[in-house]
């Protein structure tokens, strides 16, 4: 594998970073800047709309631009936005640069690059090393961000999101080669979402975050119903998501090429008994014990899960590679689609008939994933 994909895993690892690290000082964030907390949540809830809406035109629109350009100039871009948020004197100029950053960050997309530098045979080993920038962001450098933020505020944070930004630029300036695009770009070029074959794995991708997010969203209750753990202790259960995500993605990578629907068909059904693991945990007596099987349950969810993403990216870009940055944008679209549905759904479930019952709503979406999924991953890309 070649070496230089570790500076696009760790381009990854800062831009995740950096649009999230703040999220965990929203308290702190509103009261200084003179905001409730529902308020200051929509920074991260505005930066999410604009890269779903914005990221397949941009994608578009910049597909025939030097991959290493692109990334130099999102990445620096990123850098001096998130310096500028860090000096906000209130809540509207925050906003403004939040979604600014969104914008930015549609540039930023390493998985394309990754394909560039690597044999067709590596390519899907290649998007999953990428992709474990990703998880490592959700691992560590939000937590450190959110650490720091703790201790010098939350300005802080957005320092360290630009620093970390700034140099991810610097490094992939200096250490890759130009990267011509081969895409044809183009708004023609968004066309591809209309293929069949596209459409169904763009379908996969929703159906497993929605899913898994039916639970995610509502993870820290799910764990004090069924552990009685609160607070802090609601952390050490979640760390088996960074851990997941981390093996699925390196089982992922490792399987991705293998052409056929049952490696993807079998992901969804392990997805779909993790999830109804929760609903028959949610169905027993609360005990400090199920916090064993629990994080076992999430550890499968987030691996199953993270396993299928670089089967995802591979097929799509075998499916479209004229169109491949375009493609990565209409996938990045749909799974940040998929959380919110999967959230909202959880959220009517939980109305309807309590907790017990997301666990249920995942599965079946799962189980409709791994339908599909037969479909979708029939022919090879």
């Amino acid at each position: 594998m070649d070496r230089r994909i570790w500076l696009l895993t760790g381009a990854q690892f800062a831009s995740a970073t950096g649009a999230y690290a703040f999220t965990g000082l929203i308290a702190r964030l509103a009261a200084d800047l003179g905001v409730s907390v529902a308020t200051a949540g929509q920074l991260a809830a505005t930066y999410a709309l604009t890269f779903a809406l914005a990221g397949p035109p941009i994608a578009a629109l910049t597909a025939r631009v030097d991959r290493r350009l692109l990334l130099t100039v999102g990445l620096g871009l990123l850098s001096v936005l998130n310096l500028a948020t860090a000096l906000v004197p209130d809540f509207g100029s925050a906003l403004v640069l939040r979604v600014a950053a969104a914008l930015a960050s549609a540039l930023v997309l390493p998985a394309v690059a990754a394909s560039m530098l690597v044999p067709a045979a590596q390519r899907a080993r290649a998007i999953a090393l990428v992709m474990a920038g990703l998880t490592l962001a959700f691992s560590f450098g939000i937590p450190l961000g959110t650490a720091l933020g703790g201790v010098v505020g939350w300005r802080g944070t957005f320092v360290f999101a630009g620093t970390l930004t700034g140099l991810a630029a610097l490094a992939v300036r200096l250490g890759l080669p130009a990267l011509p695009s081969t895409d044809r770009g183009g708004a023609g070029s968004l066309g591809i979402a209309l293929r069949p074959a596209i459409l169904g794995v763009l379908g996969t991708s929703w159906l497993a975050f929605s899913g898994l997010f039916c639970i995610a969203a509502y993870l820290g209750p799910i764990v004090t119903a069924t552990t009685g753990i609160e607070g802090s202790g609601i952390g050490a259960i979640q760390v088996f998501v960074g851990l997941g995500s981390l093996v699925g993605i390196g089982a992922g990578g490792r399987v991705a090429d293998r052409q056929g629907p049952a490696v993807p068909v079998v992901l969804f059904l392990v997805l779909a008994l993790a999830l109804l693991g929760y609903a028959g945990l949610l169905g027993l007596e609360r005990a400090a014990w199920h916090a064993v099987p629990l994080s076992l349950l999430v550890f499968a969810g987030s691996a199953s899960l993270f396993a299928l993403a670089p089967l995802v990216q591979s097929r799509l870009m075998g499916l479209a590679p004229e169109d491949r940055s375009v493609a990565l944008a209409l996938n990045g679209a749909v799974i940040l689609a998929g959380q919110g549905t999967g959230a909202a759904l959880g959220g009517l479930v939980i109305a309807a008939g309590g907790l017990a019952w997301t666990g249920l709503a995942g599965c079946a979406l799962a189980l409709a994933g791994a339908a599909l999924a037969a479909r979708a991953y029939r022919r090879p890309a």
